[in-house]
């Protein structure tokens, strides 16, 4: 069926001015864009009333990966005029899969119900396909699985032959079709990646032109000496994609490295390198709670751990090195999102620090009762970051919306999400109009400059012959209205989101 969408400002994705425009998609595609087109030349005419008509948006940083298969219809995406995301990012891909990384990662996406019975992206693909989702998905290939797939999760040290295995691995999931290479250097087992371990895969993605997209060692205290090891690295490999996941300053004693960090990214680009950034439009991060595990307990994997934390003696001491490597006044910003813990289920959204003062435990005992019962699947959310550096980052020509969540479905069946799972896309474009941006060059970021980024050459526009993926929205209203308390809550201001010419979400 053909439809035609008419009384439309249009935002193609290229940045160009808003124009009065008439479009005619069918077949899956965009057919013809004209200042006007009659009615007779579509069986259905939907009027848009003066409103905003763009490509759909596309979430460059989700991890959706097992999520979609779960639940297709993917619907915190869709609700905010998502229709792709590309996933596998963090260095955590649902392929390659062996004996090595298998279990742990059935162990850790169990929440999902999804039996990962495939070894490779193509088997990922293909399981994905089945399910009919209502949300496209690219996905890169991670290095913490890769690595985990040639060595498990527990070896530090790679031998040359492992380091090879990892590279043949990486080339040919690219040339199946993986969107580049994704590293997670905060967690096992690629935080013991020396760069001389990453230069080598930059390498098989800079021979394949891919990007490589990183979530640094740090994004704190560290943050300059972890960009600087990264571009350090990507100008030894030749590499000239290289993309800095969810851009931020972590930490109040970080927030005025802003703009040395920066100075580190404009440099890279005056030398060649085509850096980029995505950013979620929230000031708390999320992530599981057992990156904050202090010592030897930070570097076992999700398995590991809970087999130390089944002896009381490991759970007493550990819970007094937490509380020494922690200030008091830290508990009050860390929030609980998502886990299967007794201790913490129906408690979602409230603080560690509440939550230990009603249960009459210290803080630190409190999170290592929630780690010894659900390691895997213990979510918090961290508050630190300056609301006027996310302002600015947002602000920068090479941003684009990251979402950092699954495609949740409209309960918590699968898992509660952090508020940025409904609302990223919206809020994105809220705060940039809200910051003077005109609403062509906000959508270019969401849109054309992430299909460019991420070689999406049939998306990110609307131009004839390119995929008939549209977002329409209402500059006035949009906005994430989601919050920790009520996360699954869809934002305001889309008025529809259609993929492939089908209209998958109304409000």
């Amino acid at each position: 069926m053909r439809t035609l969408f008419r009384d439309l400002w249009l935002a193609d994705g290229s940045g160009a001015p808003l124009r009065r425009s008439a479009v005619l998609a069918g077949d899956g595609k965009i057919l013809a864009v004209e200042p006007d087109l009659p009615r007779s030349a579509a069986e259905r005419t939907v009027e848009l009333g003066g409103r905003i008509l763009a490509p759909g948006f596309i979430d460059v940083h989700g991890h959706s990966d097992l999520a979609l298969p779960a639940r297709p219809e993917g619907f915190g995406k869709i609700s905010q005029g998502i229709t792709t995301e590309i996933m596998g990012n963090c260095g955590l891909s649902a392929f390659p899969l062996t004996g090595r990384n298998r279990e742990h990662l059935q162990e850790l996406w169990a929440q999902y119900g999804v039996t990962l019975d495939w070894s490779d992206f193509r088997g990922w693909r293909a399981a994905l396909s089945a399910r009919a989702p209502k949300l496209r998905a690219e996905a890169l290939a991670g290095h913490n699985t890769l690595r985990a797939a040639v060595a498990g999760y527990e070896t530090e040290t790679l031998t040359s032959a492992q380091l090879e295995e990892m590279k043949t691995l990486l080339d040919a999931e690219l040339a199946a079709g993986a969107a580049g290479l994704s590293s997670g250097l905060l967690y096992v087992p690629g935080k013991f990646a020396p760069p001389g371990e990453i230069v080598e895969l930059m390498r098989v993605a800079a021979r394949r032109d891919r990007p490589y997209a990183t979530h640094l060692r740090s994004e704190g205290n560290e943050l300059l000496e972890a960009l600087g090891e990264t571009i350090d690295c990507a100008r030894e490999a030749g590499l000239r994609r290289l993309h800095i996941s969810h851009f931020k300053t972590a930490g109040a004693a970080n927030w005025e490295k802003l703009d040395a960090a920066l100075e580190l990214l404009e440099e890279a680009q005056k030398g060649g390198i085509a850096v980029t950034v995505d950013r979620y439009p929230y000031t708390e991060s999320m992530t599981q709670l057992s990156v904050i595990l202090p010592g030897k307990a930070g570097d076992l994997d999700d398995s590991a751990l809970s087999r130390l934390l089944r002896s009381t003696e490991e759970r007493e001491k550990l819970a007094l090195e937490l509380a020494a490597s922690r200030p008091a006044a830290y508990w009050k910003t860390v929030t609980l999102v998502s886990t299967r813990s007794s201790a913490g289920r129906n408690h979602a959204g409230q603080t560690i620090a509440a939550l230990a003062e009603r249960a009459g435990r210290t803080p630190a005992e409190f999170a290592v009762e929630l780690l010894a019962e659900d390691a895997a699947g213990t979510t918090a959310a961290f508050r630190g970051m300056s609301p006027e550096n996310m302002r600015r980052i947002l602000g920068l020509p090479f941003c684009m919306m990251g979402s950092d969540e699954n495609a949740r479905p409209a309960d918590d069946s699968i898992g509660r999400c952090h508020p940025r799972g409904f609302g990223s896309a919206a809020r994105f474009l809220r705060l940039r109009l809200d910051a003077g941006s005109p609403i062509e060059a906000a959508v270019r970021q969401m849109t054309g400059l992430a299909a460019e980024t991420f070689q999406l050459a049939d998306r990110g526009l609307v131009r004839p012959g390119l995929c008939a993926d549209l977002a329409a929205f209402d500059p006035d209203e949009v906005d994430g209205t989601a919050d920790f308390s009520n996360p699954h809550t869809p934002a305001a201001g889309i008025i529809f989101t259609v993929t492939g010419g089908e209209f998958v979400y109304r409000s």
